[in-house]
């Protein structure tokens, strides 16, 4: 059961960590779909009609003008790897990287990458709640390391490698996050540098696929390859976390789905269709006008701050849509990737699950819905 939280969000910040922001999303979703925020002074888009203009727009970028990325990253190691993440840029540079990916992505296999997750995830039954917490960001990942090429002996210190560089994401990480941040992103360029090298032995993994598409656009010379390799294990990270992490407290909360999906075991692509509409794992993101914008009349000006209220359009009485994966131009390819991975985990868990006391609250966050649960007692 989650722990005791306030009855509401103060603002849609506070709602990622909410225990039960639904009815907030509801009342956000009915409008306006655009207002100025003056507690965090930003502008905010919610509902369907919101969220998706804003991500259509195309003056609507996801850095402000002029600042690539953050200043704190400039010279460094994560900071290399930001300025070439397809999902974090635009532009004509980044346009031909995005399409690589997203072809080579909706190549993968997605019924294999399934069994073998499956087989991970049963040799690794988390038997407490500790336990649990690792898993839900560990097997994801290395699922994805195990995609790519990388050997099992280096998936643990990929994802751990992975899970220290995801902090230069957040603002809320401290100093001493950020330093080892810094380490894990130099620590990832080696590791993807020597797998590169490496592509022409493994034939069938991803990285082979994506060098092979990649040479054929000459994207190599541009020394992003290196950077959206690791942005593939990044993304994986608190996406697939939180959407695993959700889809047990699903389970948790709803007595009668564990044995509706034991009954009929091909609506558990269908349940984690379901938690990533009502509980997505990324509930907003940001966007920055590059230009004045305007909404059915609402005018923004050049240079503002929107908050792009993603959980608010799932739960829009306008239309059932679940961008919590992006949308649009922004909508993430690895969508299909995360369900088959954070499927076969639930059904290789579950049953080990069902008996174990769980309490939860959730990873401090300003747009990440995380779990982290702990020992407790079944309400």
């Amino acid at each position: 059961m989650p722990l005791d939280y306030p009855t509401d969000p103060v603002h849609p910040l506070a709602a990622v960590t909410h225990a039960a922001p639904y009815d907030y999303y509801r009342r956000l979703a009915e409008g306006p779909s655009w207002r100025f925020d003056a507690s965090l002074d930003c502008w905010l888009a919610t509902g369907r009609a919101g969220v998706e203009a804003v991500l259509d727009h195309p003056a609507c970028r996801v850095r402000p003008l002029g600042l690539a990325l953050p200043h704190n990253l400039a010279g460094t190691p994560c900071g290399a790897i930001f300025a070439e993440l397809v999902r974090m840029n635009e532009g004509e540079r980044h346009a031909v990287p995005k399409q690589v990916l997203a072809h080579a992505l909706g190549q993968v296999d997605l019924a294999r990458l399934h069994a073998r997750t499956l087989h991970l995830a049963q040799a690794q039954l988390p038997g407490s709640a500790a336990r649990l917490n690792g898993a839900i960001f560990e097997l994801p990942l290395f699922a994805v390391a195990d995609l790519l090429g990388f050997a099992p002996a280096q998936w643990p210190a990929l994802a751990a490698w992975t899970r220290d560089f995801v902090a230069c994401l957040s603002p809320l990480s401290n100093g001493a996050q950020l330093a080892g941040a810094q380490v894990a992103a130099y620590a990832l360029l080696q590791g993807f540098g020597r797998l590169l090298r490496e592509a022409d032995a493994l034939p069938g993994s991803l990285v082979g696929k994506i060098v092979v598409e990649a040479d054929a656009v000459g994207w190599q010379a541009s020394g992003g390859l290196l950077a959206n390799l690791v942005g593939l294990l990044s993304q994986t990270c608190d996406a697939t976390a939180g959407l695993l992490g959700n889809a047990v407290v699903a389970l948790r909360t709803q007595a009668d789905l564990l044995p509706q999906l034991r009954a009929t075991p091909p609506l558990w692509p269908v349940m984690l269709r379901e938690v990533s509409r009502h509980d997505p794992s990324i509930h907003n993101t940001r966007r920055y006008t590059a230009e004045d914008v305007e909404f059915n009349g609402v005018r923004v000006p050049a240079g503002q701050m929107i908050v792009v209220v993603l959980a608010s359009a799932c739960h829009d009485a306008g239309g059932q849509v679940a961008p919590g994966f992006g949308h649009g131009r922004h909508v993430c390819p690895g969508q299909s990737i995360a369900h088959a991975i954070a499927t076969a985990c639930l059904q290789a868990w579950a049953d080990g699950l069902e008996d174990m006391p769980l309490a939860w609250t959730y990873l401090p966050s300003l747009n990440a819905r995380i779990p982290v649960f702990s020992n407790g007692e079944i309400a």
